[in-house]
C-alpha cells in the first residue's frame, strides 16, 4: 500500500545508499591504484586550465572571472545536502511495532526489513514523482523556468502532431480494472476519476471507500485507501489542482474533503439557510475556483472551492437533475424536470439563456465541450447542439444538430473526452448500455464495448490526455480501457 505525498508533484531525493556507494567505490579505487590516480589528476588539472567556463545563460558572455579563479563551467555531480546515517538502522517493522492502533493488522509491514526511510521515499515517488530540484542527476546550471517551458512546449507540439480521430472503428484495448488490486470499494462503483496532473486513478463506491491507484495499465497497484465511515459515496472528484478529494453522499447534508498533502479528512457542514438534505451531485470548475451542488426545488448552490464557503444560488423553474461547467469555467449549464436547459453566467450571476430541449420531458445528463453541448433525457435520447449557435439565444426552441438514439433507457452520464472528439454516454438501467460517439461526425463506434460485459454502468471518465477511459459498474469494478489514438495519459 502506498502513501500520498507523491504522484502529484515529482520524485524525492535518490536513496542515500547511492551516495555512500560512490564514496566507498572512490576509496577502494584510490587504495588500489594510487599512482595511476595521481597521473590522471595531473592530466585533469592541465585540461581544466584549458576549459573555458560555460555560461548558464546562452545570451551572456563567457565568465572571464570564473576562468581566472580556476572555476570550471562543466557539469558537476550533485550530492545530497545531508545524510543521516542512523536512518539506515530504522526498519519498517520497527516503526510498525510502535503503532498503538490496529495491532496485528498491518500485514507485511510487521515483518518487513526494508529501511523505513527508503520505504517513505518509495511511497512519495509513487504518488508525487521526483521534483527536478531534488534529482542528483540534474545539471547545476539548468534553469527551472527554461526546463518547464521546454517540457510543456514539447507536450503541446506532440499533441499538435496528432491526426484527427477517424470515425468508424475505434482502436482500443481492455486493460485490468483500475481497482484490480482491491475490488473493495463497494458493490456499486459511484465514481471513477483520473488525477489532473499525475497518473493516478480514484475509485469510490457506496460503502464509503475511496481508493487511489497508480495507473500503469498492467497491475494498477493501490496507493492509498480513504474510508468515510457511515458515508455512502454518491459522487467523488479531484480538486482542479489535484490536492484534494471531494466526496458527497445522498444520505447526508455535509460533505468531506480529503487533503492528500497532509493526509487529513475535513468534514464540511452545510451551514447556509437552504437546509440541504444531501450533497449527492456536484461539479468542480476547471479553473479550480467553484463547486456547484444540485439542491432541492430547482436550486443550484455555488461554493468556493478554496474556502468551501457558500457564495450564491441559482433557481430553476423545475428540479435540477444535472449540471456541468463550460470548459472555460465562465458559464454553468443545467437541466432537469421539464426538459429545459439553462445557461448561467458565473460572473454576473444571471441566466444568459433558457431553451427547451427538443422532445425532452426530463433532462438527466449534460456534457459540454468547446464546440458542442449534449443533453441526455429520461427516454434515452441525446440531443447535440452547437455551443456557438445556442449562445446567440436566437430562439427558445432550437433544433438539435444531431439526435442520437442508440440508447433506449434513461441517460445516466455524458462525458466528452479532452479533445471533444469522443462523447461517452451510458444508462444504468440496462446492462452494457455504454456507447462512444465520434465527433464531429456524431456516429457511434460500432466495435465498442465489444463482447466484454460492462454490467450496469454508473460512472464514466477520461484521463487528462484522453489515453485512458474508465467505466464504473454495479459489480464493484472500475473497467479500464486504453484508447490507442491518444499517446498521452
Amino acid at each position: 500500500e502506498r502513501s500520498l505525498s507523491t504522484f502529484l508533484f515529482g520524485k524525492t531525493v535518490v536513496d542515500t545508499d547511492y551516495v555512500h556507494d560512490d564514496g566507498n567505490d572512490t576509496e577502494e579505487d584510490e587504495g588500489i591504484e594510487n599512482e595511476s590516480v595521481d597521473e590522471s589528476e595531473d592530466e585533469e588539472n592541465e585540461k581544466e586550465k584549458d576549459i573555458q567556463p560555460i555560461s548558464a545563460q546562452p545570451s551572456m558572455p563567457d565568465d572571464v572571472f570564473g576562468s581566472a579563479l580556476g572555476v570550471s563551467g562543466g557539469k558537476r555531480k550533485r550530492k545530497a545536502a545531508w545524510v543521516d546515517k542512523e536512518d539506515s538502522e530504522v526498519l519498517v517493522k520497527d516503526v510498525t511495532a510502535t503503532f498503538t492502533k490496529a495491532v496485528g493488522k498491518h500485514g507485511e509491514k510487521e515483518t518487513s526489513i526494508e529501511q523505513y526511510g527508503r520505504s517513505l521515499s518509495r511511497k512519495f515517488k509513487s504518488v508525487v514523482g521526483e521534483p527536478t530540484w531534488a534529482s542528483l542527476d540534474k545539471k547545476e546550471d539548468e534553469d527551472s523556468d527554461e526546463e518547464f517551458l521546454r517540457e510543456t512546449t514539447d507536450l503541446v507540439e506532440k499533441k499538435g502532431r496528432l491526426e484527427n480521430l477517424q470515425k468508424g472503428t475505434l482502436q482500443f484495448r481492455k486493460l485490468k480494472d483500475v481497482n484490480y488490486s482491491t475490488h473493495k470499494e463497494g458493490a456499486v462503483i459511484r465514481s471513477t476519476e483520473f488525477h489532473p496532473t499525475s497518473t493516478v486513478g480514484m475509485v469510490a463506491g457506496n460503502n464509503g471507500t475511496a481508493s487511489l491507484f497508480q495507473i500503469d495499465g498492467k497491475e494498477n497497484p493501490k496507493i492509498q485507501t480513504v474510508n468515510f465511515e457511515n458515508f455512502p459515496i454518491k459522487t467523488a472528484k479531484f480538486s482542479a489542482n489535484g490536492n484534494e478529494i471531494i466526496v458527497g453522499s445522498q444520505h447526508h447534508p455535509h460533505f468531506f474533503v480529503y487533503d492528500m498533502m497532509i493526509g487529513k479528512t475535513i468534514k464540511v457542514p452545510w451551514t447556509n439557510k437552504t437546509t440541504e438534505h444531501n450533497t449527492q451531485k456536484f461539479e468542480v470548475s476547471r479553473d479550480g475556483k467553484l463547486i456547484a451542488f444540485i439542491g432541492r426545488f430547482g436550486f443550484i448552490h455555488i461554493i468556493s472551492a478554496r474556502t468551501k464557503e457558500f457564495l450564491k444560488s441559482f433557481k430553476m423553474n423545475d428540479s435540477c437533475q444535472a449540471l456541468k461547467f463550460s470548459p472555460d469555467s465562465s458559464s454553468l449549464y443545467s437541466t432537469g424536470e421539464g426538459g429545459e436547459v439553462y445557461i448561467w453566467d458565473l460572473r454576473s450571476s444571471a441566466c444568459l439563456h433558457k431553451f427547451a430541449d427538443s422532445g425532452c420531458l426530463s433532462g438527466t445528463a449534460v456534457a459540454v465541450s468547446s464546440h458542442h453541448l449534449a443533453i441526455g433525457s429520461s427516454s434515452g435520447v441525446v440531443n447535440v447542439y452547437n455551443v456557438n449557435n445556442i449562445a446567440k439565444a436566437a430562439t427558445a426552441y432550437p433544433q438539435p444538430d444531431k439526435v442520437i438514439l442508440n440508447l433506449t433507457t434513461q441517460i445516466e452520464d455524458l462525458v466528452f473526452n479532452p479533445t471533444g472528439e469522443i462523447l461517452a454516454m451510458s444508462s444504468m438501467e440496462k446492462e452494457g448500455a455504454v456507447k462512444l460517439v465520434h465527433f464531429p461526425s456524431t456516429t457511434v463506434f460500432a466495435n465498442f464495448p465489444g463482447s466484454f460485459n460492462l454490467a450496469r454502468a454508473n460512472s464514466l471518465s477520461f484521463s487528462p490526455g484522453g489515453g485512458y477511459f474508465s467505466v464504473g459498474n454495479n459489480k464493484g469494478a472500475a473497467n479500464l480501457y486504453r484508447v490507442n489514438h491518444y499517446k498521452e495519459y
